[in-house]
């Protein structure tokens, strides 16, 4: 599913590790590209299903589907693939090489980052260009601001590329995914706003990686 000229956007979120916000992510970046104008499909390639679940009210602003919905990503403007955890290295290689860009999820501590420096290690091996890849730095503390230095280091150090944007960590999220809403329309914290305009500079972001403008 390589970006043709009469083809969707394909976008691809990947991580070894669980529980560092790839399907949040994964929901958040298909909002804002709906919200661009675009049609945008969300393919679920998770085990546990969340993203599906969190779009089973409806009240999403694109279609959720499995893996198999891929099969008619040509009607829509924009695909973002939640991928299952763990991929085996082929499939990391084959989702790399199947889209425009892919995000690498990761919280700013030693397990995240071990996992992401594997992920790089055999995206490198496949010859991925970096160019086609980059760390998101998610569920970040509020105070940690030398963890998430420290962080920022250690992808500099490894040579992998990350987006300027961070994300916070907020209960705002776990709210949104059990409403089936967005984080924008949780109601009652403070923070909801702020995160989802934190998700729009992610896409933005992501979207220039892909050589196309938001």
């Amino acid at each position: 599913m390589t970006r043709s000229l009469n083809g969707p956007l394909v976008l691809a979120l990947a991580s070894l590790k669980g529980g560092v916000g790839k399907t949040t992510s994964a929901v958040h970046i298909a909002a804002h590209l709906a919200g661009s104008g675009r049609t945008v499909l969300l393919a679920d390639g998770d085990r546990i299903r969340t993203a599906t679940a969190w779009g089973r009210g409806g009240e999403l602003p694109f279609t959720v589907g499995g893996m198999a919905s891929l099969s008619g990503a040509g009607k829509y403007d924009a695909v973002v693939i939640d991928s299952r955890g763990g991929l085996e290295d082929a499939d990391l290689v084959d989702l790399a090489e199947s889209s425009a860009a892919l995000i690498l999820p990761s919280t700013p501590d030693l397990g995240g980052m071990d996992g992401m420096a594997q992920t790089v290690e055999v995206l490198r091996a496949a010859g991925i260009p970096d160019t086609r890849y980059a760390a998101l730095l998610t569920m970040v503390r509020p105070g940690s601001e030398r963890k998430l230095a420290d962080a920022r280091a250690a992808l500099e150090d490894a040579g992998i590329p990350a987006l300027s944007q961070t994300i916070r960590l907020s209960e705002a999220f776990r709210d949104a995914n059990n409403g089936g809403v967005l984080v924008r329309d949780v109601r009652g914290n403070s923070l909801a706003k702020g995160l989802w305009a934190e998700y729009g500079r992610v896409t933005q972001e992501v979207i220039t990686m892909a050589g196309e403008t938001l």
